[in-house]
């Protein structure tokens, strides 16, 4: 399927087309309704369902192939390019949540940073 028949699919059956693809990661708690429009202007997506995005982008990958390329970060400012395995993105994540627990962070709590 080519990029404009996947983004057709997506604007021509975005309920059927967004299941689908959620489909593809792990959930916590599956969800109930795609796609909820009950209260005009607002929606609801994926109702009911919990998911972890760190266990989707790098936890459920890091058993399998803990060397393989996870992220290639490229500065905006300086253009130098950093790459990282999924074991290497693990570690840093890890010692940022470190960090930020030691700070009396806790889960629900909402941060802000500066990445430089």
């Amino acid at each position: 399927m080519s990029f404009s028949e996947f983004y057709q699919r997506s604007i021509n059956e975005p309920e059927k087309f967004w299941a689908e693809q959620a489909r593809r990661i792990d959930w916590q708690t599956p969800f109930t309704q795609t796609l909820d429009h009950s209260n005009p202007p607002f929606a609801r997506w994926f109702c009911e369902g919990r998911t972890n995005l760190c266990h989707n982008a790098i936890d459920r990958w890091l058993e399998k192939q803990p060397e393989a390329l996870a992220l290639i970060a490229v500065s905006s400012e300086t253009e130098e390019e950093r790459t990282f395995t999924f074991r290497q993105l693990h570690d840093e994540v890890n010692a940022v949540a470190s960090m930020l627990r030691s700070l009396g962070v806790q889960r629900g709590d909402r941060c802000w940073c500066i990445c430089r």
